[in-house]
Parts: structure tokens; sequence; C-alpha cells
């Protein structure tokens, strides 16, 4: 196999349903889909020595990244910071395409909104960043593109 080099760029991500989702790409300066995992039990040592692992267990799934602050922009739903304080604790759907230019899989599913703890301001004169991580409900889904054939 030949080395394959994805990058997160030209990419989409959007919160809210189909019909009105908020295109919050403009805003995002990182995103990407966290996992955890953890010991499910002990493990277990017997008379001989051996000792069989913990067995392994998914925690979750979440949804994380740095946007960049638009409070400035103050609509109903109309910039990321509004969206966020509007459907606080909401459950909301989620699309993502880390890249528009390659074949890669589009990830969609369900994130609980919390509002970031740092929303509002920071550093004076600066360009303000805050960082977020949401819970995706259940699994996300992965949907790869059709695979294009060109007619000779």
């Amino acid at each position: 196999m030949t080395i394959n080099d994805s990058r997160v760029k030209n990419g989409t991500l959007t919160l809210g349903p189909t019909a009105t989702a908020l295109d919050v790409s403009c805003q995002v300066t990182n995103v990407r889909i966290n996992t955890a995992y953890s010991d499910d039990g002990d493990s277990v040592t017997v008379l001989c020595g051996d000792t069989v692992a913990a067995p392994r267990k998914l925690d979750g799934h979440k949804l994380a990244g740095t946007l960049v602050q638009d409070f400035d922009y103050a609509e109903a739903d109309g910039g990321v910071i509004d969206f966020l304080w509007n459907h606080s604790l909401q459950d909301v759907a989620f699309e993502f395409t880390p890249n528009d230019l390659t074949a890669s899989p589009v990830v969609t599913g369900t994130v609980t909104i919390e509002i970031p703890s740092e929303t509002y301001g920071g550093d004076v004169g600066s360009r303000l960043t805050t960082d977020f991580e949401w819970s995706i409900v259940g699994a996300p889904t992965r949907t790869y593109p059709a695979a294009t054939s060109s007619a000779a």
C-alpha cells in the first residue's frame, strides 16, 4: 500500500436539520470526531499465573474542535455563537465532510449542544476562538460517496 495523506480542507460542518441547517464551515478552524474506550471490568489472574486482560468497551464519540467567535453577528441562529446559546442542551443533527475535494466519507449523527465555557470574549484586540466538545448521541454514521466510473 502506498501513502495516502488525508487533510481536513475545503470541507463542511453543518448543525441542525437539513432543511434549516446552519453551515458553520467558515467559523471552524479545527474539527474532529473523538472516540473513547475504557476497561469493562477487571483483569483476572488464575492459579497458574496467566492473566486475562479486562475487556474493553466503547464509551462513546464526540464532535470536537475550535471555532472563531462571532458574537457580533446577532440574528436568530444566524451565527454559530447564537446557535449554540439558542440550542443549549438540545440534540441537534450534524453533518461533517472533512474534504469535499476527495472521496472522503460524510459523517452524520446527532450531538447534544453544550455552550463552551469560553464563548464570549477573550484577549483584547485579538481573534477570539472557542474550543468545543459535544457528545454524539449513539453512533455516528459514515457514508461513502458513490463510486464514479468513467465510460470509455
